[in-house]
């Protein structure tokens, strides 16, 4: 096909992305017409370069400017939703400026309402140069917006756009356009549905990667591995603990270990297989090279790789002897020190059984064992070393009891003083933005009065430098050389010698180790060695704490809809009703069950049920105020902590959810509008109960009442006019367990119902 190049000066005068139904094509040379296969070849080549990337913006850039270079086309662009709207994530071919005045679709409008309505390719060929030009009584052409409030922007004469998919979900639409006249061959069509599949994938793999989400269970099952690695005096042997625990947290049919031997070599050291053929395989066909293989793939790049079709991937390479299977792989590089020392790769049958939870858990297995490895070959290495290594592994078994931040720090400086045989040892974290070092850990301990918690870095260049450079600094204040200004410091604090160290995680110094001493000593090289090796397995103890707390802090919540989980409302309400009863205050709960919801399921599939729950959620949270605790229970049941309300208040609490879901209904897209409604119980202490079971049991007891009645609804206990329901007994410690299921029973029993009717005016 022949393309005339257009400047940008009349680019700028051309339409941009009019919807118009198809018009005259343009002649094309079938000589000209790629051919299909190379186009889906080229394709695949530029998945790879996709897949290498966890990045969002460098998956943005790729698939744009790919598009122009394999097409031949003037310029391209990708619009992502959020929310109701499409904005425009990334351009090539355009001027910044003119990309800025791109407008801001709605995701039903325009041709951009057509992709997503049709979820297929929409294919324009030689659109006219204005507005005014369309022809009205072409197909689709009094349905579709013209483009005329695009051609102040971009003017052109053939667009093509292909619609993001994310499982059954529209998540954006890949364009591109001609300013020539041009005529879109299927080649053109299949290569640009191509790229718009993997540029889904690889903007899902980043959206997962960016996600900090991590399950507490699993963490505590990381924490015990990790204890169990540092604690194997061979490499062999942490193997073996690799691929066992590794089993514990992610399920899988053959994980193998890996170690790099120089030069590029990758030799296994632990197999495990629980499948079939995989049960048992030679380890020596299990050896490979740097760059071969997914594993050596691995290697080579020192990223991670998740591979939900091992057959389609390039990369892969089929072990001697073993058949080609539908087979989803998980390969994480082994790191340490920024350098890669091995590889840990899973494989099961079947397509798409790892994902990228699997990936960030691995990969966090995958650190600690590395440094289990390292240690293990230091260990090996000479009888001089060995007691020091005990006191690194004694280290890392101490760090492992503990994942809160400060107490990990003084255990890391203790072992650090007893390692070194120094008097003091600091620990700090680098508050960059601040040019400060944060007191995290101290030993021996000290009053905490007397501890300085902030330590301003200007004027102290050394510091700075060890921070900066990652570099190990010895200051001795008779060294007529060193920074007076390290010496000053070093000399009120009463010590003679000193060593700093970089806490470094994953490439990043987070930290600082200060080793002092009061006496002479003299820190050498071997010293120096053992203590960055420390401070190594030190930086990742600080940064799992961290990562840690982060990660409970998701733990703590339900995906779908963002509420609390039904562990952490016990936790919770446990702390509200301690909180209550010192002070005196009231506290409610209420439990609301969605009426009909398993209908919805059946009917219309549990896809548009999540859709539902989340809507529901959102509808009832925007009743709450600020101080209310709102948590998914189970299903499509969730509960609602009410600190400082009492039971009147609980029930103009529960009015306003009902009116809120009965305001509007849910948009069931080609399902049209469903209707919600909800079965409401309540409960308050501490007339009902003074325990979290006792207050769940009573508010479940109302609850299925009210549904019982006919659901839409709040109970009131003690309402007359409703009759007040049985007396509902003070629960035992010991029958808290079952209290929820006593509750249910007692309301299937009961024939009394205490309820509000949904068609009463909802409290202001």
């Amino acid at each position: 096909m022949h393309h005339m190049h257009v400047s940008l000066d009349k680019a700028e005068r051309l339409t941009g992305l009019p919807t118009a139904a198809p018009r005259q094509a343009v002649p094309v040379d079938a000589r000209d017409e790629p051919h299909l296969g190379d186009r889906l070849q080229t394709a695949l080549e530029i998945a790879e370069v996709l897949t290498t990337t966890l990045d969002r913006a460098t998956i943005l850039r790729t698939t744009v400017t790919e598009m122009i270079r394999v097409l031949g086309v003037d310029g391209s662009t990708i619009r992502i939703v959020e929310g109701d709207h499409a904005p425009v994530a990334a351009w090539a071919g355009i001027d910044d400026a003119v990309a800025a005045q791109l407008p801001d679709l709605r995701v039903d409008e325009d041709w951009l309402g057509e992709v997503f309505r049709t979820r297929r390719p929409l294919v324009r060929n030689d659109v006219p140069a204005g507005a005014d030009e369309l022809d009205p009584g072409a197909s689709g052409a009094d349905e579709l917006d013209p483009g005329d409030r695009y051609a102040d922007q971009l003017r052109f004469c053939a667009d093509l756009s292909i619609p993001l998919i994310r499982g059954e979900r529209v998540i954006g639409a890949l364009s591109s356009f001609s300013m020539a006249a041009r005529r879109w061959t299927p080649a053109d069509i299949a290569f640009a549905a191509a790229i718009g599949t993997h540029a889904s994938i690889a903007l899902h793999n980043a959206d997962l990667f960016a996600q900090s989400e991590a399950r507490a269970a699993q963490l505590g099952v990381l924490q015990a591995a990790s204890a169990r690695m540092s604690r194997q005096n061979s490499v062999e042997s942490v193997g073996r603990a690799i691929v066992e625990e590794v089993g514990r947290i992610i399920d899988y049919h053959n994980c193998r270990v890996y170690m790099l031997i120089d030069p590029d070599q990758l030799v296994p050291i632990a197999f495990e297989g629980r499948f079939g053929a995989y049960d048992k395989v030679d380890l020596d066909l299990l050896r490979t090279t740097v760059g071969v293989g997914f594993t050596g793939w691995v290697a080579a790049n020192g990223t991670p790789l998740l591979i939900h079709e091992a057959n389609a991937d390039p990369r892969g390479s089929t072990i001697p002897g073993t058949d080609d299977v539908d087979e989803s792989m998980l390969c994480v590089p082994m790191r340490y020190d920024e350098r890669v020392i091995g590889v840990i790769t899973l494989s099961k049958l079947g397509l798409r059984q790892f994902d990228g939870s699997d990936q960030r858990l691995l990969t966090i297995l995958a650190d600690q064992a590395a440094t289990a490895v390292e240690s293990a070959r230091l260990l090996s290495r000479s009888e001089r070393l060995a007691g020091e290594l005990r006191q690194l592994l004694d280290m890392s078994s101490a760090l492992s009891q503990s994942l809160d931040p400060r107490e990990v720090a003084e255990l890391i400086a203790r072992h650090l003083v007893e390692a070194m045989g120094v008097d003091e040892c600091v620990i700090s974290w680098w508050d960059r933005p601040g040019e400060r070092l944060i007191t995290l850990g101290y030993w021996p301990p000290i009053p905490t009065e007397e501890v300085q918690p902030i330590f301003e870095l200007t004027g102290y260049p050394e510091t700075t430098r060890v921070l900066e450079a990652q570099q190990a600094v010895v200051i001795d204040v008779d060294d007529p050389s060193a920074d007076p200004a390290e010496i000053g410091f070093l000399r009120d604090q009463g010590g003679a010698v000193s060593a700093m160290l970089p806490l470094v995680a994953k490439g990043r110094s987070i930290g600082l180790v200060e080793l002092i001493s009061r006496s002479h000593v003299q820190l050498d090289d071997a010293l120096l060695a053992l203590a960055r090796t420390m401070a190594n397995e030190a930086a990742v103890a600080l940064e799992n704490a961290r990562l840690y707390e982060d990660a409970r802090n998701l733990a703590d919540r339900d995906q779908l809809t963002g509420y609390f989980n039904h562990r952490y409302l016990h936790e919770r309400l446990g702390e509200e009703l301690l909180r209550a009863q010192r002070s005196g205050a009231p506290l409610a709960i209420l439990m609301i069950d969605l009426d009909d919801f398993k209908l919805v399921n059946d009917q219309f599939g549990h896809l548009l049920g999540d859709r539902l729950l989340a809507w529901a959620a959102a509808q009832i949270r925007s009743t709450l105020r600020e101080s209310d605790i709102a948590a998914r229970y189970g299903g499509d049941e969730f509960a609602i902590i009410l600190p400082d309300t009492d039971a009147a208040a609980a029930h103009r609490a529960a009015r306003r959810i009902l009116g809120a879901l009965r305001e509007r209904a849910f948009d069931g897209g080609a399902h049209g509008p469903v209707s919600v409604a909800a079965s409401i119980g309540i409960a308050a202490s501490p007339a009902h109960g003074r325990f979290a079971q006792e207050l769940i049991a009573v508010a479940d007891i109302e609850m299925y009442r009210v549904k019982r009645a006919g659901g839409r609804a709040a109970g009131r206990l003690d309402d007359p006019g409703h009759g007040a329901p049985d007396p509902t007994p003070v629960l035992a410690p010991a029958l808290a367990g079952a209290a929820s299921l006593v509750g249910r029973r007692a309301a299937a029993a009961s024939g009394r119902t205490g309820t509000e009717q949904l068609d009463a005016p909802p409290d202001s």
